[in-house]
């Protein structure tokens, strides 16, 4: 009698069904340009590794996979020079330029964030890192980005926005 008692008991447990329920949460609000209104939400991580891979290839000077990753033009807001560039991503020479004085780079991550704006394809990866670079030259450089990524639709990163400060 005890054993038809539990499982009597135990039956209802194991039969109880999990219903996992997903709700995108949208935070804070973009106040410019056609985006204006819209609010944020977390994206896929897999935006998490695009992005440091495309940063892993500018770190390991492998200008080739960055191109991969990228449209034919990226809008490129550098964080040492003012202004917004359309940079031609057909082919090598920008990245091999802008890396010509430089021997070797060593990144170090504190965060990547993968957000998106409800109601966009477009996805934003936030990234904070310390980028330390060994000119050829023999000097040392040391500074900390805030970089943004913005992946198109097709998972192409089509606009590079940079901020920099002096390592204190």
């Amino acid at each position: 009698m005890k054993k038809l008692l539990i499982l009597i008991l135990i039956i209802p447990f194991l039969s109880c069904e999990t219903n996992t329920i997903e709700i995108e949460k949208t935070a804070g609000e973009w106040y410019r340009g056609g985006w204006k209104g819209k609010k944020f939400q977390l994206s896929d991580d897999k935006y998490v590794d695009l992005a440091k891979k495309f940063m892993d290839a500018y770190e390991n000077m492998d200008p080739a996979t960055m191109v991969e990753m990228t449209t034919d033009t990226v809008k490129f807001h550098p964080a040492d020079v003012a202004g917004i560039f359309d940079v031609d991503m057909t082919n090598t020479d920008f990245i091999v330029a802008r890396q010509a004085p430089i021997d070797s780079i060593n990144r170090n991550y504190t965060f990547l964030l993968p957000i998106k704006l409800e109601e966009t394809s477009s996805t934003i990866i936030e990234t904070h890192f310390r980028e330390d670079r060994y000119l050829k030259t023999g000097e040392t450089e040391s500074v900390l980005l805030f970089e943004r990524l913005i992946f198109n639709a097709d998972d192409k990163i089509n606009r590079v926005v940079q901020w920099m400060r002096p390592v204190e």
